[in-house]
């Protein structure tokens, strides 16, 4: 009990100086580094979710601000960033569910000038409905299907094929955040390995306890600076990006979910190209649609800046301008 008494005082210094430092830091990075959390998903419109890892909040508009931009992001009723939506639909209109990532959900662009805003703006009888989430991988896509999507009256589900996209679908803990992910057993089966709720629960806890704060983030980001710098310097041939049997496995699935519901079901590739080619050939034997990303002159100025790889307005207007002459073929097709 001595000991204790003489070194509590020790102790209680120690632990007030550490404080101090933290709020110096978290001081610093406030005012030379106040983008800090720009690269991270606003908190007010994001929540922790069981079932897909994360998801957005119904009903609710916040802006995102960034030193490239400053963009509101308002969700419906369904917790998208779409506009509000009706169940009920005409006969003449083709209803489309549009899954993806950051990328689809227009990353610091406004609404109204996503490539899926831009296609039904331009022709009448199509509905997107922009259901993307920023992080999310193609297995959060299809689980998000199979979860809302009969529901929704669709006659085409969409889903976003990338990288990224793909990547995301390795890990079952990314971003800081627990997510499902599928696996195979030995007989080639996919099997779910869901959110752990017990920690998901302490995650959440400890993400609102911390989000307030900018240092965090500021770590982190500087991390990610350092890791990024590392695998690119160390990186080779052997690092070339393919489509692995758990996506293909995971498409199977999705397509035997569309067909049971009627559903159209197509995938939208942006691929390098040996990627790309093996993910066509698969839908050709599978019979599944697909819609192909491809930007002829890499040097465009198509991102929103140098931190912020995001496909900018330039970027969603050219896609809208080759999905729309897809779809138009595509309708061509069918009528004779």
């Amino acid at each position: 009990m001595r000991v204790i008494k003489r070194h509590f005082p020790r102790f209680c210094l120690f632990l007030a100086g550490c404080c101090f430092a933290l709020l110096l830091a978290e001081g610093f990075v406030r005012i030379f580094y106040p983008f800090s959390r720009a690269e991270f998903n606003p908190d007010a419109i994001f929540e922790i979710d069981n079932y897909l890892g994360w998801k957005f909040k119904a009903g609710i508009s916040t802006i995102h601000h960034s030193r490239y931009f400053n963009t509101v992001y308002t969700t419906n009723s369904l917790g998208y960033r779409d506009k509000s939506r009706d169940l009920v639909k005409n006969k003449s209109i083709h209803r489309i569910l549009l899954y993806g990532d950051s990328q689809v959900f227009g990353w610091g662009i406004p609404e109204n000038q996503r490539f899926s805003n831009l296609i039904e703006n331009q022709n009448h009888s199509i509905e997107i409905w922009n259901l993307a989430l920023p992080g999310y991988g193609l297995d959060q896509q299809i689980l998000s299907y199979e979860k809302d999507g009969e529901s929704l009256n669709a006659d085409e589900v969409i889903f976003f094929v990338s990288k990224a996209t793909l990547k995301r679908t390795r890990y079952g803990y990314i971003y800081k955040k627990f997510k499902p992910k599928f696996v195979m057993d030995q007989n080639g089966t996919l099997i779910l390995i869901p959110v752990p709720r017990f920690s998901n629960a302490l995650r959440n806890l400890l993400y609102k306890t911390l989000s307030p704060f900018y240092l965090p983030y500021f770590i982190e980001g500087r991390l990610e600076i350092f890791k990024n710098a590392f695998i690119k310097n160390h990186k080779t041939d052997k690092d070339r990006f393919s489509i692995d049997e758990i996506a293909k496995r995971m498409l199977e699935k999705a397509m035997k979910v569309a067909l049971d519901r009627r559903h159209l079901m197509t995938v939208l590739i942006s691929l390098p190209q040996t990627a790309k080619e093996d993910l066509k050939n698969f839908c050709y034997k599978k019979g599944i649609s697909f819609f192909e990303i491809t930007f002829r002159d890499e040097n465009q100025d198509l991102e929103i800046g140098k931190y912020e790889h995001h496909w900018n307005h330039k970027a969603h207007k050219l896609i809208a301008e080759q999905l729309l002459k897809e779809l138009a073929n595509r309708k061509r097709k069918e009528r004779r």
